[in-house]
């Protein structure tokens, strides 16, 4: 499969976010924005001999969590917890909303997760490519309002070193 030179932009983007149940409930999320970020890191160990870098080394460090982050434009915050023939909204997915049969990905005891999945077509058809989220956990979310539309912000991390990119 060629590779594409068409860059990539927020019209070919679609997240989907997936629960643990089975079959998984999904909630597909419109980056209005086309905001979608992430960081992997790696750790490095400085080691100095008597405080000089030119006579130290580097060594690997401790394994780095995948930091990501979000934001879309929302319409509702509850849905299927005011009423189960309503749509699961964003805010309760994230939040694990009681009523709204949200599982986690992880094991009992552990923090809640979700997987996060990125799928980006090729606007010329050429090599789509999909990027994986596991046991996606939150660490803040943020609702703000605005002059146009009100705005949900996720920041969290997924709990492996890098996401899954695979070619579709």
């Amino acid at each position: 499969m060629a590779v594409s030179t068409l860059t990539r932009n927020l019209r070919d983007g679609e997240l989907v976010i997936r629960d643990g149940s089975n079959p998984p409930q999904s909630l597909t999320v419109v980056l209005d924005e086309g905001d979608l970020t992430w960081t992997e890191r790696q750790r490095t160990i400085e080691v100095k001999d008597r405080g000089s870098i030119a006579a130290g080394h580097t060594r690997k460090g401790d394994d780095e969590s995948v930091a990501l982050s979000f934001s879309a434009k929302w319409t509702q915050l509850l849905g299927k917890a005011a009423d189960p023939a309503d749509p699961l909204q964003l805010y309760e997915m994230l939040m694990f909303v009681s009523g709204c049969d949200v599982v986690s990905t992880s094991s009992p005891g552990e923090q809640e997760t979700l997987t996060l999945e990125f799928t980006i077509v090729d606007p010329a058809g050429v090599a789509g490519e999909r990027v994986v989220f596991e046991k996606v956990y939150r660490e803040s979310l943020t609702m703000s309002e605005g002059d146009d539309a009100n705005q949900i912000a996720f920041t969290g991390r997924a709990f492996q070193t890098a996401p899954s990119i695979s070619r579709i």
